[in-house]
């Protein structure tokens, strides 16, 4: 069930509706508000789906006795097996076929057949951080059944995050009977709710509409065209994946609940470690408190610190999808932060610190970076390594000085989304005192007439048939 569909809005409007009148229900009337939304994938997903949460959370009860760490494994190897046989299996038989040069997916595969089930990959990440942080004492078991089914399963974040933690969601679960609605709730959650439709509806899906006819045909690409058009795929990603985690931080606030922010204008950052501190944020600090923290961090020496980043970097890459151009995509991204650290480390040796004070150098760093994660978005999406690859020399040769007259409106299109993103970080960071100043020199009626006027807006720029978000197939 998509977000920005009629169905969703109903579900929606009949939970608040049924959560704000009885209250002594709520934790009953979101158990199943969550069961009728991911129904909508399929009885049989949601099936696997409950089974592998019941799993998870009777074995929780068991990591604080005698056998609580083979417990501990048991609930890790079950949730990534279910994780691999789903996501990755395809993947394994046909690169295995290769190296023992014999065909084991045939047209009428069984492996052919498997259904990925959405939202695996973010709630096997929180099954197995929950599994951990019980295990390690940093958090209580949830209370009940029910409990541990409304953290891992509350619609809003369902399928492509955030990704929950435990002590960051189950105590507002605990105390859900006593949320009392406020305006500030309704305000916050309509301003991201609008903010994350604006995003997919008229900035995401009209995006798409270029991105996918130019890459369809990679090998005719010049490679000024490829810039212009990675970094509109570079922005159509972002609205897409943002504008969901805004929707549910939304709809969080709708019922009182605080979701965290799984994005902070990235493109605004000037180096590989900035910028993993601003995307997808809830998965690059999974992946670095129970990855690159469990690999050793950086408490095993330089190299292996290095190395340690570089791994946990391509199980990222990996996690996004079962194909070689995203486990290089996440190593681009780990040999990116490596270079990264050796470059400050020969900064701070050279006593060239006082650089980052520099607004013109940080300019220059930004746009620099910008260029350097558009070619990594060519491997996440084309994903034939053989096209991939290509086109990326043609990014890196003279011709692509040369601009064709056609992508000049393009340039221009990436300029403006540059400036939007400036404006969206500027909203964001500052949301207390915009709207002070929103409401303080705007009398209501005005501010009536704007909701209306971009409601109206986000409404004709509906397309007939709903597109799905890109993460929904990760």
């Amino acid at each position: 069930m998509l977000f920005h569909t009629p169905e969703f809005f109903l579900l929606l409007i009949v939970t608040l509706i049924l959560y704000y009148s009885i209250p002594k229900w709520r934790m009953y009337i979101i158990a199943l508000a969550n069961v009728i939304f991911y129904s909508v994938s399929g009885w049989g997903m949601l099936v696997l789906f409950l089974l592998v949460t019941s799993i998870t959370y009777f074995g929780s009860l068991l990591l604080q006795g005698r056998y609580a760490k083979p417990v501990l494994w048991i609930l890790i190897l079950l949730n990534l097996a279910n994780l691999f046989f789903f996501k990755y299996s395809l993947f394994f038989m046909q690169n295995l076929g290769k190296v023992l040069h014999v065909n084991l997916v045939t047209e009428h595969s069984f492996w052919l057949t498997i259904v990925l089930p959405v939202g695996i990959s973010f709630y096997t990440f929180e099954f197995i951080s929950y599994s951990v942080d019980v295990y390690k004492k940093k958090i209580k078991p949830a209370e009940s059944l029910i409990d541990f089914w409304i953290f891992v399963a509350f619609f809003a974040h369902l399928i492509a995050g955030p990704i929950m933690r435990g002590h960051e969601f189950l105590p507002q679960v605990e105390k859900i009977k006593s949320i009392k609605g406020t305006w500030y709730n309704f305000k916050m959650g309509s301003f991201y709710l609008m903010l994350g439709l604006f995003k997919k509806i008229m900035l995401a899906d009209y995006l798409s509409g270029t991105v996918n006819r130019y890459f369809a045909h990679p090998e005719l690409l010049t490679g000024s065209q490829a810039w212009v058009i990675s970094a509109m795929f570079a922005f159509q990603i972002y609205f897409d994946f943002s504008a969901y985690s805004d929707m549910a931080i939304g709809i969080g606030y709708f019922f009182g609940l605080e979701l965290p922010r799984n994005f902070l204008t990235p493109y605004l950052s000037a180096n590989a470690t900035e910028f993993w501190r601003r995307w997808h944020i809830t998965l690059s600090s999974w992946i670095r408190d129970y990855i690159y923290i469990s690999l050793g961090g950086s408490r095993r020496g330089v190299f292996r610190k290095y190395l340690n980043l570089f791994l946990a970097m391509t199980i990222s890459g990996f996690w996004h999808g079962a194909m070689w151009t995203f486990i290089i995509w996440g190593m681009f991204h780990g040999a990116l932060l490596i270079l990264h650290n050796l470059y400050m480390t020969v900064k701070k040796k050279l006593k060239l610190t006082w650089l980052d004070n520099l607004f013109i150098y940080r300019v220059v760093a930004v746009v620099i970076f910008f260029l350097m994660t558009c070619i990594g978005w060519v491997f996440f999406r084309i994903h034939n390594l053989h096209d991939s690859l290509m086109l990326i020399r043609r990014m890196l040769s003279l011709e692509a000085l040369s601009m064709p007259m056609g992508m000049k409106i393009y340039s221009l299109c990436v300029i403006a989304l540059f400036g939007f993103h400036i404006l969206e970080h500027y909203l964001i960071t500052r949301s207390d005192r915009v709207s002070a100043v929103w409401h303080k020199v705007f009398p209501s009626p005005v501010r009536a007439a704007a909701y209306g006027l971009v409601i109206v807006i986000v409404i004709l720029f509906l397309k007939e048939k709903e597109s799905g978000f890109i993460y929904f197939q990760f």
